[in-house]
């Protein structure tokens, strides 16, 4: 199995138990980070089990920042590692905050946040 699979499958896992520590959510946002950054390289499959991912980010954005900010500030990491706005998962404090919207189902996850997230 390639790297990149298995940090897909590392991340989906990782999001059937939010129950863990804000440690481990971080380095599941850094993860998530790190998938992003090989996109243009997923294949079909892969870009459908990592809008599964997304869309269970968003479901779960009040649980994960709520054991998140138990260890660290949201907007102190995102400063700190220097995050790129297109990783919307780090703003999940913001996606929280911003009033809900509308959408078509079939709309990727990924273009959800995007909308609430500013640039």
């Amino acid at each position: 199995m390639d790297r990149r699979r298995e940090l897909i499958d590392y991340l989906a896992q990782g999001l059937q138990h939010p129950d863990v520590s804000g440690f481990e959510l971080l380095e599941l946002l850094d993860m998530r980070s790190r998938i992003a950054m090989q996109e243009p390289l997923l294949n079909w499959g892969e870009r459908a089990q990592l809008e599964e991912i997304d869309r269970r980010f968003l479901q779960l954005s009040k649980v994960l920042l709520a054991r998140i900010s138990q260890v660290a500030s949201l907007p102190e990491m995102r400063q700190r590692n220097r995050v790129l706005p297109s990783h919307w998962w780090w703003y999940l404090d913001e996606l929280i905050a911003q009033p809900r919207q509308t959408v078509q189902r079939e709309r990727p996850a990924r273009e959800v946040a995007a909308m609430a997230v500013p640039t």
